[in-house]
């Protein structure tokens, strides 16, 4: 219904990490750049952290396309397991099936898989490991042991742990120090700019390949930020949410009065009052000038 009304061939602001709907902020390339560089070098562990909904999953989705062929790769999106647990997964997802037991027969069936199918044909093995943070400190620990798989000239299994902040205080503690020091490559991926927030709605908007044209105000990408802060998920979220009131008042065109019910419509009219209130507590100069703006709008 919505995308028939805009003409959309696919939903431009979609909750899913689809590579394709990729946006390169400069943060985004220049994590992306330093996770293939440590790919590349054969590094044992690589770190990716950023608060939630920054874009890390879609980042690790676009990294293993960029590597292709190259790459064979397990990807955990469940870290709430045991390491056995874990490590059968992570066989699974190598394409190889788990026979043992025990921790000790899998690493073994691991290491046997890496020597003759991966490390011979030139490949690399890559774990990805989403929501690290919720891992146990005893399976982090267990995975750098698991790091150990190696030739005397290259380690044979990269592993990139993707997690929030509290996985870099967790890294931090005494028990996991060993592990701290063997991560080579790190990057914190901070969410999008004031100023990228409406070249990114412009990008999703065309690659969504509509009919009409669609066209957010200044003051409706203004909304937007402060809204989202520049996290991509809460971006996709209220301009998803602002597409659907775009379609009940039959407009091509988002403004702020969109956004504003945009936002009603996601926490309630009464969550859109108290915000108001704190807003008029802490009006800035800033604020009275986009107010100002507003009425110049409306004249």
């Amino acid at each position: 219904m919505i995308n028939k009304f805009y003409g959309f061939k696919e939903k431009p602001f979609s909750l899913t990490p689809d590579p394709d709907f990729f946006y390169f902020s400069k943060d985004h390339i220049d994590a992306l750049e330093h996770l293939i560089y440590g790919v590349s070098e054969g590094e044992g562990f690589l770190l990716l952290a950023g608060g939630i909904g920054t874009g890390k999953t879609t980042i690790s989705r676009v990294l293993v396309n960029k590597l292709g062929d190259d790459i064979i790769h397990s990807l955990v999106l469940n870290p709430f397991q045991k390491f056995i647990e874990l490590l059968r997964n992570i066989l699974w997802d190598l394409g190889v099936i788990p026979e043992g037991t025990h921790t000790n027969e899998l690493i073994a069936q691991l290491n046997e898989f890496l020597l003759n199918e991966v490390a011979i044909k030139g490949k690399t093995a890559l774990i990805i490991i989403d929501e690290a943070q919720n891992l146990s400190t005893e399976t982090l620990e267990q995975l750098r042991i698991l790091s150990n798989i190696e030739t005397d000239k290259e380690k044979l299994v990269q592993i990139l742990l993707m997690g929030q902040e509290e996985l870099l205080q967790k890294l931090n503690l005494q028990e996991l120090r060993q592990l701290n020091q063997r991560i080579t490559v790190r990057f914190y991926l901070n969410p999008l700019k004031k100023n990228e927030i409406k070249e990114y709605l412009d990008f999703r908007i065309k690659k969504g390949n509509p009919e009409k044209d669609i066209k957010f105000t200044k003051m409706a990408v203004k909304e937007i930020y402060n809204f989202s802060k520049g996290v991509p998920r809460l971006i996709n979220m209220i301009a998803n949410r602002c597409l659907i009131a775009g379609f009940v008042s039959d407009k091509t065109t988002i403004d702020w009065r969109i956004v504003k019910r945009a936002k009603e419509s996601l926490f309630g009219e009464k969550f859109h009052k108290i915000e108001k209130i704190k807003q008029t507590e802490t009006k800035s100069i800033e604020d009275i000038d986009a107010e100002n703006l507003l009425l110049e709008e409306k004249l």
